[in-house]
């Protein structure tokens, strides 16, 4: 089962709640790690890089708590340094837009958002991208369809029709079970001054953004 590692405070029970109704039903993983239980021993950094490491995408979730507790706000910063190869998702409650400043250095996907039905359904989309249980049955499925097609087009050569059927088969399965060409991708962007490229993801009708990593407020031109 593929997972996504959920940076955050765990003062946002509330969004957190959301996020976690947003996985549920998926089979994708959720990672829930908090400073506290570094403190009391629960977790450790190295078990977070692992977590990270193991993850196919990170979220941050920015909130006033990660904002304004120091030791919260440099633990997700650090968090998105050590996930710097992997699809980082900033999200920012819309709420709280224009209240918000921290930066994150690298990122793909900026997310204002709101706590509502429509706004769940559209992070799980994002969430069931990452879903990768089915890759396996399907490759296996259509190898052995691709080896029987093959030996039927290569009567002469029935083995090796066999095998050239077989990994025609799996590409074509590997094709067919890619979820993430149903990940939804937002408006690219680029900075007009920090010149950093992401992808937004805002309510409609919203047409200024603040840049997640330069701060600047932006205006989208249509």
């Amino acid at each position: 089962m593929s997972q996504i590692f959920v940076s955050h405070s765990a003062k946002d029970k509330g969004t957190v709640d959301f996020f976690s109704n947003a996985f549920a039903g998926t089979k994708v993983r959720a990672v829930f790690e908090e400073f506290e239980k570094i403190l009391t021993g629960e977790i450790t950094p190295s078990k977070v890089i692992t977590d990270i490491e193991s993850s196919k995408a990170i979220f941050v979730i920015l909130s006033e708590n990660v904002q304004n507790i120091p030791h919260t706000r440099d633990w997700v910063l650090w968090e998105t340094g050590v996930a710097t190869n992997r699809d980082i998702w900033v999200f920012e409650p819309y709420p709280l837009f224009g209240t918000i400043s921290v930066v994150i250095p690298c990122l793909r996907h900026y997310v204002i958002f709101g706590i509502n039905g429509p706004w769940l359904g559209y992070i799980r989309r994002i969430i069931e991208s990452y879903d990768d249980s089915h890759t396996l049955p399907t490759v296996l499925i259509t190898s052995a369809m691709g080896a029987g097609i093959g030996a039927a087009l290569i009567e002469k050569d029935k083995a090796g029709g066999a095998v050239l059927g077989g990994i025609g088969g799996t590409i074509a399965g590997l094709a067919m079970s890619d979820k993430s060409k149903e990940r939804p991708v937002g408006l690219n962007v680029v900075c007009a001054s920090c010149r950093s490229s992401y992808n937004i993801h805002i309510p409609d009708g919203l047409n200024r953004f603040r840049c997640p990593v330069c701060n600047m407020f932006l205006q989208i031109k249509i």
